[in-house]
């Protein structure tokens, strides 16, 4: 841990007490403004904000926090049934699910894909066999699951078509997305995909399979290519205020209008 970590981490912990999830989403947006963040602008102070200290404290908070580790354990289970030989958990972060997956599947190499590794982090891979942290992934996988990735990035299609792109034919991408404000670094851009990421992806050979925890796994079933989607896409942008404004109980039935 730098200095600069160990100034933080007694200027939050002062009081002796962990913070519970609600007061985390706090100091993530506090760490978001201290960078100086916007949404609309993705440049080096959202890599600063993704380097900050809170980071660090949020991958502890994870392997301390009873929901957060339940949630891994049924992601863990869900990849273990499938008998993988290859898993690569882009944007893996502290690298808690990857360590978890690679104990339930001995066999199993397990890259963790993540542009900001904490040294922490990668001394706990390295302790564990066959996992490795990447900067980018290498070669072909059976497994990919992104937790809570694609509402922080600007264009989460294009990425899906470049990881997907690693993914076995047939293969599975499990995927958790929180396409709601809950933090200030889930954009807003992406918040229509909220009623429509499952028809966005069907779109591109990645076929809705069974609901993982607070996810859901997609098979992949061709070449997949965000181009396929974007008319999806602009629908779902352009008819999200309206959809959010229709009861529960008739959504459905215009989603079926707007996308069949």
């Amino acid at each position: 841990m730098s200095q600069a970590e160990r100034d933080y981490f007694e200027a939050v912990l002062n009081n002796g007490e962990a913070p519970d999830l609600e007061g985390m989403w706090k100091l993530l947006d506090a760490a978001w403004d201290e960078c100086g963040c916007r949404q609309d602008v993705m440049d080096e102070r959202v890599d600063a904000f993704y380097k900050h200290p809170v980071w660090l404290l949020n991958g502890l908070f994870i392997e301390q926090h009873a929901e957060s580790l339940n949630n891994r354990r049924v992601f863990t289970e869900y990849v273990a049934g499938l008998k993988p030989k290859r898993v690569a958990d882009f944007g893996g972060g502290y690298g808690t699910l990857a360590r978890m997956i690679r104990l339930r599947c001995p066999d199993a190499e397990v890259n963790i894909i993540e542009p900001h590794p904490h040294p922490a982090a990668v001394k706990l891979a390295e302790r564990t066999a066959n996992v490795k942290y990447l900067s980018d992934f290498c070669g072909e996988y059976d497994v990919l699951i992104a937790t809570d990735v694609f509402e922080h990035v600007p264009d989460p299609l294009k990425v899906i078509e470049r990881t997907a792109a690693h993914l076995s034919l047939r293969g599975e991408y499990v995927i958790a997305n929180c396409f709601w404000p809950v933090i200030r670094c889930h954009l807003q851009s992406t918040f229509h995909f909220r009623y429509t990421w499952d028809v966005a992806l069907a779109s591109m050979n990645l076929r809705p399979g069974k609901v993982v925890a607070y996810g859901r796994a997609y098979k992949r079933g061709g070449p997949v290519f965000a181009e396929a989607a974007r008319g999806i896409e602009r629908r779902s942008r352009r008819w999200f205020g309206v959809i959010e404004r229709i009861p529960d109980r008739f959504r459905g039935h215009l989603l079926n209008i707007l996308f069949r």
